[in-house]
């Protein structure tokens, strides 16, 4: 059996490498006003295509005190020709058991000679632990788990922004996300393919899934926003979704926000 253990939390963010753009990480382990400034360690783990898989430990953290780096500090590799969007575990830990750590907060910023741009990370959750089988009482009877839970998001879509969904598989199994869109009163799918274990991938949001959608004049010109479906968290451990807009013309990031 597995028991979830709230001293030790995980999130997983995404990472951007190229010639002109390097990732920090921020975060603050934080039990809100408890456990003073006891202390954390930090273990990143770095994964995607191009990469070897890695995790680096960070001692030296204290509770409710912000730290952060530069990832090309944590690997190297990232100093080199490896360019792409990369998946990245934090995990924060804490030696006594009774602190809750999932009030935690990290944040990702993508930085480059002319501008910087910092994003939220999705909420830290338990890890679990494996625990010696205990006997259960017997089955009476049986409910139907709440299945098929789903929650929204909005994609934006105007002359000045670029919008992308990316996907993080942090998990051991292959991952196929049940996506849909709002197309007039009906949902249509949004197929992303297969995702493999421990791999990233940012799925453009073009001009055709947002066909049917209404167009708003703006101040800046017209907008389509259309509504997506993504599964509900608890269905897919080790699994984030993200929203990201670039410039059009030059594909710099200009935000990013968890979904």
């Amino acid at each position: 059996m597995q028991r979830t253990v709230t001293n030790s939390v995980k999130t997983v963010v995404f990472c951007l490498s190229t010639s002109t753009i390097k990732t920090r990480v921020h975060f603050f382990p934080s039990a809100g006003a408890a456990g003073g400034h006891s202390p954390v360690s930090c273990l990143l783990t770095l994964f995607g295509k191009g990469v070897e898989k890695k995790s680096v430990l960070l001692d030296g953290g204290r509770l409710n005190q912000p730290d952060g780096l530069r990832l090309e500090d944590a690997f190297p590799v990232l100093r080199g020709e490896v360019s792409g969007v990369f998946g990245l575990e934090i995990q924060l830990s804490c030696p006594q058991a009774r602190i809750n750590l999932l009030s935690s907060q990290a944040a990702v910023e993508f930085v480059s000679s002319t501008s910087s741009m910092m994003y939220g990370c999705a909420p830290f959750v338990p890890m679990t632990e494996e625990t010696e089988e205990q006997a259960l009482p017997p089955v009476t009877d049986r409910i139907q788990s709440p299945r098929g839970r789903s929650r929204a998001a909005v994609a934006v879509q105007d002359g000045a922004l670029a919008s992308s969904l990316v996907i993080v598989n942090a998990g051991q199994s292959p991952l196929k996300p049940e996506l849909s869109h709002a197309a007039q009163a009906a949902h249509k799918p949004l197929h992303v393919g297969t995702l493999s274990p421990e791999s990233v991938v940012e799925v453009p949001l073009d001009e055709a899934m947002f066909r049917e959608s209404a167009a708003h004049d703006t101040i800046w010109g017209s907008l389509r926003v259309e509504k997506m479906l993504m599964p509900d968290p608890a269905q897919e451990e080790g699994a984030s979704y993200y929203l990201l807009f670039r410039d059009p013309a030059t594909k710099r990031p200009i935000s990013a926000c968890a979904l």
